[in-house]
């Protein structure tokens, strides 16, 4: 028997096959030759395409320039003319700006197969840039020779089915040139597919989306900018670049985006027209409803600088709204870094006094423009938030979606700055330390693993979320304060605008009517003065002006009792929701005595059969716990009991610290929830009474304790304690806990509706307390005095 080792081949027409099914079609290979222009640190790439010249392989040329760092003889012959090498796998980032390399399958050059016939592959290394990944013999060989030149004829070698792939060889020359461009340049002739390159709209919208779409269109100053130049049968087509300059004059607010080991820094800059934008609404507003205005203090130009560790959970005492948002780990202890990152965002309000504003601000900066029809076409170019990796886009995170969810947010909050269409900007991934955010292989998105993942959390969840809610406190300030018609004056709530009342007007009228009237009476009986006709005339006046007055004091009732029925509709649905659960209640207590029956009965069928005691008394274990459950879901309906309508109507004279003690303190279901929270409730201070209705009180209470509970579980420190202290000479009640305190961005709008530092809160339990104590005589407000150890206020007071 004979033995005979056979050496696999390929036949050199797999290379024609592999181009077919890799190279899906020509802006594919083009932007794959254009990423190796990228990968070679080149700063810029001229792509040239002439579909009418006369070459000895066919009709058409392609040349594709650039001006990076060239390739060495080795890099030549056994990196470029390896198909499938794994060099790039191994030199993850190029050799000077150090860019993260975008082509890993080393198949970039079935590419140019797919383009035409013949290529031509002009080369010259800029040596000094590759002395780190070069040996010694390719710079004493870069001392001879520094041009290299490499054909290969796909036709002619290829397309033969009997020839091995190991067969073919390609013409390469070596010569010295003092003057030798360094870059790459490669020159393919005889065009594959010459009606591909007909320049129609369709092409020409193409080539501006999948070739300069590749690229950041933004011109901000950078040392690594990426420019692709290109021109088909003389026509330049160029990118609709972005000036960041513009973007930055004409917008209301821009944010600079800095991450970097975990820390995030946000330097988030107002300008002075949003907030004036912002009060001429609510100047329009009051005056509309007849107040009149006065500005006590100008708005100014405003920056808000933040800063994040996001490996400790303090900043969670300035945010709290961010305390269900999860980051993810690699372990117990490992955070999954995505990497550092820096980026930029503008915000325009697109309404057409907005856009008209910025016109004479361009033109301040010498930026005319003439109509504001061209700001707009600048806008929409720059519209949305891009996603680079060293100025390569990673898709599809740009205009094409809302990956950071502004309009999500904005059906929630529909006065907000931070809109889809009113967003432009970009983030700007550093290459090196965002080695583990990794593209999808399709190449349309990041992969969401712990890494991806948190990436997008904390673009998407935190900065957009902060970004968000601080929009939303700043507008929630620029209103006026509630009025109830006893004040004569009314402040915007940030105190930079007065609003004057108009009062008793009726009051005023009627002694001016009667003053008239006396007047007239003495005319009547003796020979009149020029004077006295002077002095009724002008208090007829006054009363014309009055009349007036008393129009705007009018409508100034009028518009206080529309804001108090804009609220009470959103009421209605909580009154609604409400009513079917006092009608669930009565359902759930017919349910547990039948369960709680049921339950027992079993136990006695259980104690009755003939069945190991292992089973046995496993069977009894649950039917013990559902009974402990359901002793639990009757604590639940007790509490519910005095809220409900029937009891609503009952006034008593109740004891305050007995009330306290025997719903939040003794074992029920607000202590159970403290218990379960690791929470204790303090009382302390004298006894006073009230005549109340109790389920009005638990109503106020509960909301208060919940929330106390709700903000102590993301509370890092072990001890955690509500705290409700009684003062009966001043009949007084002080709630408070032990944790962060009021968050200073809230304190203005505390008893405000619709203002909740909850992710989904609604924002209206605390201005339904401070309505039910205005039934008690009671109010309820923030003490503005006393600050915890974290420097903020933290005493609620209410007060009988």
């Amino acid at each position: 028997m004979n033995n005979e080792m056979i050496n696999l081949t390929a036949a050199a027409r797999v290379i024609y096959q592999l181009g077919e099914e890799l190279i899906s079609d020509e802006f594919v290979a083009l932007a794959e030759l254009i990423k190796n222009s990228y990968d070679a640190d080149a700063t810029m790439v001229k792509v040239n395409i002439d579909t009418s010249a006369i070459t000895p392989h066919g009709q058409g040329i392609i040349s594709i320039e650039d001006n990076g760092n060239g390739m060495t003889y080795k890099l030549l012959t056994k990196v470029f003319l390896r198909i499938s090498t794994n060099f790039k796998k191994v030199e993850k980032y190029s050799p000077f700006y150090k860019r993260r390399v975008l082509g890993e399958k080393g198949l970039g050059r079935l590419s140019i197969q797919r383009l035409g016939n013949h290529i031509t592959i002009i080369t010259s290394p800029k040596i000094d840039r590759l002395k780190d990944i070069i040996t010694e013999e390719e710079q004493k060989f870069y001392e001879e020779y520094n041009k290299y030149t490499l054909e290969i004829d796909w036709n002619k070698e290829f397309q033969d089915g009997e020839k091995n792939l190991s067969d073919i060889q390609a013409q390469c020359n070596y010569t010295f040139e003092p003057s030798a461009t360094k870059g790459t340049k490669l020159i393919i002739q005889g065009i594959r597919n010459l009606g591909f390159w007909d320049l129609d709209k369709k092409t020409e919208t193409r080539i501006k989306s999948e070739i300069f779409g590749l690229v950041s269109p933004f011109t901000q100053q950078n040392n690594q900018k990426f420019i692709i130049k290109m021109k088909i049968d003389n026509k330049s087509i160029s990118n609709q670049v972005i000036d960041e300059e513009i973007l930055s004059i004409i917008s209301d607010i821009s944010v600079k985006i800095n991450f970097n080991k975990c820390e995030l820094n946000l330097e988030v800059e107002y300008k002075k027209k949003y907030f004036d934008r912002i009060a001429n609404k609510l100047i329009k507003e009051m005056k509309t409803n007849g107040f009149d205005v006065e500005i006590l203090k100008d708005y100014q130009d405003k920056i808000d600088s933040i800063q994040i560790n996001l490996l400790d959970n303090e900043y969670l005492k300035y945010y709290p709204y961010l305390k269900n948002i999860m980051l993810q780990k690699l372990n117990e202890s490992i955070f999954a870094n995505p990497g550092n990152f820096t980026g930029m965002l503008y915000v325009l309000e697109q309404s057409a006094n907005a856009i008209k504003e910025t016109l004479p601000i361009l033109g301040n900066y010498g930026k005319p423009f003439s109509t504001t029809k061209e700001v707009k076409s600048v806008w929409e170019a720059a519209r949305g938030v891009y996603l680079f990796r060293n100025e390569f886009r990673i898709l599809p995170y740009g205009p094409e979606i809302d990956w950071l969810d502004f309009n999500k947010r904005a059906t929630r909050e529909k006065a907000n700055a931070y809109k889809e269409h009113t967003v432009s900007g970009y983030i700007q991934l550093d290459s090196v330390s965002s080695e583990n955010l990794k593209e999808q292989t399709n190449r349309l998105g990041l992969i969401k693993d712990e890494y991806g993942t948190n990436f997008l959390v904390i673009v998407r969840d935190i900065i957009a979320g902060i970004l968000f809610e601080k929009d939303r406190l700043t507008r929630a300030k620029i209103k006026s304060e509630p009025f109830n018609g006893e004040e004569s004056e009314v402040y915007s709530l940030d105190k930079n605008i007065i609003f004057k009342r108009k009062k008793n007007i009726a009051s005023e009228k009627t002694k001016v009517y009667e003053e008239v009237e006396k007047q007239i009476s003495i005319m009547a009986h003796k020979n009149v003065e020029p004077q006295e006709v002077s002095l009724v005339i002008n208090n007829l006046n006054k009363i014309k002006k009055m009349e007036e007055e008393q129009q705007k004091e009018r409508k100034q009732i009028i518009f206080e009792y529309e804001k108090e029925i804009r609220t009470l509709k959103t009421l209605v649905g909580l009154a609604g929701q409400g009513i079917i659960i006092e009608t669930l209640t009565h359902e759930l207590n017919k349910i547990s005595k039948n369960i709680k029956y049921n339950t027992h009965e079993g136990k006695k069928v259980m104690n009755s059969l003939d069945i190991d005691d292992l089973t046995k008394n496993n069977i009894l274990n649950l039917q013990n716990s559902n009974l402990h459950e359901l002793i639990f879901l009757d604590q639940q309906l007790e509490h519910l009991e005095p809220t409900y309508k029937k009891n609503r109507l009952s006034i008593h004279e109740l004891n305050f610290k007995k009330f306290f003690e025997d719903v939040y303190i003794s074992d029920g279901v607000m202590s159970r929830k403290a218990k379960e929270n690791n929470t204790s409730v303090v009382l302390s201070g004298d006894d006073f009474y009230i005549n109340s209705n109790k389920g009005v009180l638990i109503t106020i209470f509960d909301n208060l304790f919940i929330n106390s509970l709700y903000w102590l579980e993301s509370f890092t420190e072990d001890f955690r304690s509500i705290y409700i202290n009684l003062y009966s000479s001043d009949r007084i009640i002080e709630f408070y806990d032990s944790g962060y305190g009021i968050h200073p961005d809230i304190v203005n709008l505390l008893f405000e509706p619709y203002q909740s530092m909850k992710p989904e809160g609604r924002g209206l339990g605390l201005y339904i307390c401070r309505e039910l104590l205005k039934g008690l005589k009671g109010k309820i407000e923030l003490d503005m005095i006393h600050k915890n150890k974290y420097g903020n206020y933290y005493k609620i007071i209410i007060s009988f």
